[in-house]
């Protein structure tokens, strides 16, 4: 495992994203992806692309981790759950939730409020899954217009719940948004995330992962030269983030087509 595993000083939270792919190689992944969350030690983890087989990661991990958002709104094959610490945190209510803009029924957003087991303090993460128009969707549409579109509205649906999670909990309600976007900067769908909530990666106080692909098409092909299309957005005003990761090492290769991305982080 690479020295990045291991917090930066006066870290609060580990948070993480974490696409693992539902291809036919999936069942002979999870035990590196298993593997791979206890040693990186994530309080909080978005996941994507989650099917039955998937879910055989909640019992592997239960000694750590609690799952919310564990059926897909509409009980499809693959959704966006989010596993949680459950030795520092209580859920206090989670959910899940359609894309209004999507191709299939595979994408979607959960969100989960935790409360520290010892303060009491709540926080949010909201996981998302971004809408995609592929070839074999055999629609007259194409992904670089009808789908940003849809992405457009995906953040859209994000913010929204921000918006809502904050006005039930408190204006000072720390918020991280997760998630495999299918999109990337300078597209409209990021920077429209970007003037509400600021990429991690460029206000980590302590450095950041940049000029790398997060989506590499194969486990285990290196990274490509480029930008990611895998984000941890978060509340510029209650959350200080301290380092940015996508981590490329042999190991976070060989989990999924997909690097994790992970932050150390701190409430302000």
């Amino acid at each position: 495992m690479s020295n990045s595993i291991l917090r930066a000083p006066e870290a609060e939270w580990r948070i993480m994203s974490s696409n693992i792919l539902f291809d036919k190689t999936l069942a002979d992944r999870l035990p590196l992806i298993a593997d791979y969350y206890r040693a990186c030690g994530a309080d909080i983890i978005g996941m994507q692309e989650v099917n039955k087989i998937g879910t055989s990661l909640f019992e592997t991990l239960s000694d750590l981790y609690t799952p919310v958002a564990t059926r897909h709104p509409e009980d499809k094959h693959c959704f966006t759950p989010i596993l949680y610490r459950h030795d520092r945190f209580d859920a206090v209510e989670s959910g899940s939730e359609l894309y209004r803009m999507r191709g299939t029924d595979t994408k979607s957003m959960a969100w989960v409020i935790l409360a520290d087991r010892e303060s009491g303090q709540k926080l949010a993460l909201i996981n998302s899954h971004g809408s995609l128009i592929l070839k074999s969707y055999n629609l007259e549409a194409t992904d670089a217009v009808e789908g940003e579109q849809w992405r457009v509205d995906n953040v859209r649906q994000m913010l929204e719940k921000k918006d809502e999670l904050r006005a039930k909990y408190g204006a000072s309600l720390p918020v991280f948004i997760t998630g495999d976007f299918n999109s990337r900067q300078p597209r409209d769908s990021i920077m429209n995330m970007k003037k509400v909530l600021p990429d991690s990666a460029t206000v980590a106080k302590l450095g950041a992962t940049e000029g790398i692909d997060s989506f590499h098409r194969v486990p285990g092909r290196p990274c490509d030269e480029g930008n990611p299309i895998d984000f941890i957005f978060v509340t510029e005003d209650t959350v200080e983030v301290l380092t940015h990761n996508i981590p490329h090492d042999e190991t976070a290769l060989a989990i999924s087509d997909h690097c994790p991305v992970y932050i150390d982080a701190k409430r302000k």
